[in-house]
């Protein structure tokens, strides 16, 4: 890791959203912070303290709060000034515009948690865990980032238990025949094995939570799929609580896929309205809606397959959990949450017009969710961890071989290389680019 930001400028942003409020927040970060701010400073500012002070450019005066943070003790790395002005407008703009004049440089999207990043203060799993707590709509989102950002579910104990492995493997190849006999070696090799085996098993533990991680922090998706003029559209507005797709009597009035999402005990669930499958359609607009219609059932992590008939023999294959509905049980009862209740057989009785056992349905939703849960979430993550697991494998397999010990080394040290890249200690650029991509200016 560098010691200091790789474009070692002073950098400034607002830290606070754009518009009016009673304070803003300017950040700048960058080694001469602290001098370029006093250039507009009344009064000298002292690291750790948070003081009264006046700003002067031009003719401009703002009477404000200021505060100094000196390296390394900093978010950043860096040494870090923050200004506290009212919030409006033409106030910030001013006082980013000297600042800019001064001689910095208006910060890039997430460029503060980058310059935290290449410090050495945050790995690139902890920078995806800020992002997520930035974009969280549950509670639950905002607690499994939290976890994941305080290092509860981090893998960084992978990389040491590998860097160690590694290097007692590397001892015994090149300075056991400075031992006096074998059984050093064995018992040192021994230990490395038993090592590797535990690595395994966390490995494989995170591969098996993957799914829950993913569906905790992105939503559960699901898939609306159904016969034309079945109650799609009603329904996806009853599971919302709002009237987000159109509806009317006409069969194929929804050509294209319609999403929203709701909060059911702390957790996000997207659903998506698709068009009515209606594979002797001669219609080229509805042949293309039906396409849509296939992409988002494959898409989904479930499928709600909606009927008005207790006759399903036409339910199509799908290789996701589905939920079979029979809509416009318009006479039946409103069981709350039981949806054992409200099934016939293995279909859930419902009327999304009148909304009876929308909230059952909701529950059965719900149950479908993956109890695991790991502390990878996103592709990368998964493909860096997928990528060590085969590698610890295939030394394990080598370790049970005579004379394998060099190619025990060469495939730990590939998982090796496969957990520091999930850490982005060995990331590629644009990988480590697109990261800080999903942050605002000033984070």
């Amino acid at each position: 890791m560098n010691t200091v930001c790789s474009k070692n400028e002073i950098i400034v942003a607002l830290a606070t959203p754009y518009g009016k409020s009673a304070i803003a927040i300017i950040r700048m970060s960058g080694k001469g912070s602290k001098e370029l701010a006093e250039k507009f400073l009344k009064n000298k500012i002292k690291a750790g303290q948070i003081r009264y002070n006046v700003f002067t450019y031009g003719e401009f005066t703002e009477n404000l709060m200021a505060a100094y943070f000196k390296a390394p003790k900093t978010y950043t790395g860096e040494d870090i000034v923050e200004l506290y002005p009212h919030g409006n407008t033409l106030i910030i703009d001013t006082i980013i515009k000297a600042l800019i004049a001064g001689g910095a440089r208006a910060a890039e999207r997430g460029e503060f948690t980058e310059c935290a990043f290449k410090c050495g203060k945050l790995d690139l799993t902890e920078c995806e865990a800020l992002a997520d707590i930035i974009d969280a709509e549950t509670p639950e989102q905002l607690t499994y980032g939290n976890a994941r950002f305080n290092g509860v579910k981090s893998l960084s104990d992978v990389e040491i238990a590998l860097n160690r492995a590694l290097s007692t493997i590397e001892a015994v190849i090149h300075y056991s025949d400075e031992l006096e006999d074998g059984e050093t070696d064995e018992r040192l090799l021994e230990d490395v094995y038993k090592s590797i085996d535990k690595i395994a098993e966390r490995l494989e533990n995170e591969i098996k939570g993957y799914a829950g991680g993913r569906i905790l922090k992105d939503g559960f998706k699901i898939a609306l799929v159904g016969k034309p003029n079945v109650g799609k559209s009603t329904l996806l507005n009853a599971l919302l609580g709002e009237d987000r797709a159109i509806v009317t009597n006409i069969a194929g009035t929804t050509r294209d896929t319609v999403d929203g999402s709701y909060i059911y005990k702390r957790r996000k669930f997207t659903v998506t309205d698709t068009a009515g499958l209606n594979e002797n359609t001669r219609d080229e607009v509805e042949k293309i809606g039906i396409e849509r219609t296939k992409a988002a059932a494959k898409s989904a992590d479930a499928i709600i397959f909606v009927s008005e008939s207790a006759k399903t023999d036409d339910l199509p294959k799908f290789d996701k959990p589905t939920i079979t509905v029979i809509n416009k049980s318009d006479s039946v009862s409103d069981v709350g949450a039981d949806y054992k209740s409200a099934t016939d057989g293995e279909k859930i009785k419902i009327s999304a017009k009148y909304n009876i056992n929308i909230t059952a349905l909701k529950e059965r939703i719900y149950d479908l969710c993956p109890k695991e849960v790991g502390g990878i979430c996103n592709h990368r993550q998964f493909d860096c961890v997928r990528r060590c697991l085969n590698a610890v494998n295939a030394a394990r397999e080598e370790s049970k071989k005579a004379n394998g010990l060099e190619l025990v080394a060469a495939a730990l040290y590939e998982g090796y290389g496969a957990i520091t890249e999930l850490l982005g200690e060995a990331a590629d650029e644009k990988v480590i680019s697109s990261v800080f991509e999903r942050f605002c200016v000033g984070k």
